[in-house]
């Protein structure tokens, strides 16, 4: 009972902290809010405030604008963003209407939520709090939502384009749930299965040494957990990035069981990385167009988060192109070109599976750094598929195990079924497994795929 009191006073501190500083940078904006306005209604000069220090100030938020060193301009920019979420009441200011024209400032910009009476800001209204809505704080303001600021490549914010005006200065801001998680709770921030994320994480009880595999294709995939371990220096170093690429693909291909979702669990599991199986029923779609938007946020998501992304039954999407006879092979050929280009830049592991190799398209092919295929385990590999599944819950005799190896051609996944029939039948006649309930196992195994069973 200690232990989880301990355990949700840490969690108390932690959000105590994260809103004590985003508390304090509010205030800030509060201030500054304030000093413009009198600025602009009395014609004075604009009092500027300095930012909070946060030199020791260990909470999550403060970290975040520390390690990425954020100008006061993209303090100003982030809080105004925060403060919609959790204080939005402090615009309130900006709906005090001009007297003159019986109508708001369009000075302030901002979005008003009429049935609520919230004021909502814009970019315009952040470029009016700094720089006085001057021409060149207004181009200024721009360059912080391109490509390569912090703001897109960590995925902090994004715009809201407003479709019926031209400027993009009417534009409000919204925070990136992962980012909305992390400075408030401190969480490290998982997706949960959805129509915009339709993918699960991967994960394993396995360690390494339960994937019995050829040596040369363990050799690939120790060239592959490297890049993954040295993928961050990569990404740093931009004299790496012009030799190296910043993302890594991999195509694993073979009979169904035979190890190629546990091998990306496991690269997973020892990198500490999130494996995300992203469910392709969800993501293809019949009409035009549609793949490419599931799959556009697939990507978006997952963008510089790290994760390895794990696309099972990939001929569905990856298949080749065909040559145009109507519009749908037009479309079907975007679609794959469309596809061909996220995969491309994105810059974390990509691992395509598929149990048919021949049907991905050339083009996927070439931009793969590695291609392994998975064939069915030899006797001695089957042996010890046996022995490890085995291990500690049966008293199976070596001889047992070499005759059914030697007799009985399955994968590492339907070794697996048959021992989890096995035990269960044990568990009805409340006995050890023995070797007829393995045999029962493989009957069943071997009826499932067609095969015939036969007794050696």
């Amino acid at each position: 009972m200690l232990l989880t009191l301990n355990g949700k006073n840490k969690m108390s501190k932690k959000i105590k902290d994260n809103a004590f500083t985003i508390q304090n940078e509010i205030n800030w904006l509060i201030t500054l809010i304030d000093n413009r306005l009198k600025s602009f209604f009395e014609n004075t000069e604009f009092d500027y405030i300095s930012p909070p220090n946060i030199e020791n100030d260990s909470s999550n938020y403060a970290n975040f604008l520390q390690e990425n060193q954020l100008s006061d301009m993209e303090r100003v920019i982030l809080i105004s963003t925060i403060s919609s979420y959790f204080q939005v009441q402090i615009f309130d200011k900006f709906l005090i209407k001009n007297k003159v024209l019986d109508q708001p400032f369009t000075e302030f910009g901002g979005k008003v939520v009429s049935n609520r009476n919230l004021f909502i800001p814009t970019l315009e209204t952040i470029s009016f709090i700094f720089h006085n809505n001057s021409i060149q704080g207004k181009i200024h303001i721009q360059t912080f939502f391109e490509d390569d600021h912090i703001f897109k490549k960590k995925n902090i914010l994004y715009i809201n384009y407003d479709d019926s005006f031209d400027s993009f200065l009417f534009s409000t801001l919204s925070l990136s749930a992962e980012f909305i998680q992390f400075i408030s709770l401190g969480k490290k921030y998982r997706p949960t299965y959805s129509s915009n994320f339709p993918a699960n994480i991967l994960s394993t009880a396995l360690d390494w040494e339960d994937l019995i595999l050829d040596k040369n294709i363990i050799d690939e995939l120790k060239t592959i957990n490297t890049w993954v371990k040295y993928s961050v220096e990569i990404k740093n170093d931009n004299s790496l990035l012009k030799k190296i690429n910043s993302g890594y693909k991999a195509l694993f291909y073979g009979p169904p069981g035979t190890g190629k979702t546990l091998t990306a669990s496991l690269l997973g599991k020892m990198n500490s990385l999130d494996v995300y199986r992203v469910d392709l029923s969800q993501i293809v779609s019949k009409y035009i167009g549609e793949t490419e938007k599931n799959l556009s946020r697939i990507f978006d998501i997952a963008e510089n988060k790290n994760w390895i992304l794990f696309f099972d039954e990939a001929e569905s999407l990856f298949s080749k192109r065909t040559s145009v006879g109507d519009s749908k092979d037009k479309f079907a050929n975007q679609q794959t070109a469309y596809l061909l280009q996220r995969v491309e830049n994105y810059n974390g592991l990509i691992i395509l599976a598929t149990n048919l190799k021949p049907n991905i398209d050339d083009a996927f092919s070439r931009r793969l750094q590695s291609v392994i295929y998975y064939k069915l385990p030899n006797k001695s590999q089957k042996l010890k598929l046996w022995m490890n599944a085995l291990d500690s819950i049966s008293n199976l005799t070596k001889n047992d195990l070499n005759d059914i190896s030697t007799n009985y051609e399955l994968s590492g996944g339907s070794i697996k079924n048959v021992i989890q029939h096995a035990w269960l039948l044990s568990k009805q006649e409340n006995t050890e497994i023995t070797i007829n309930h393995i045999r029962l196992g493989i009957k069943r195994e071997l009826n499932k795929e067609g095969k015939v069973f036969e007794l050696d």
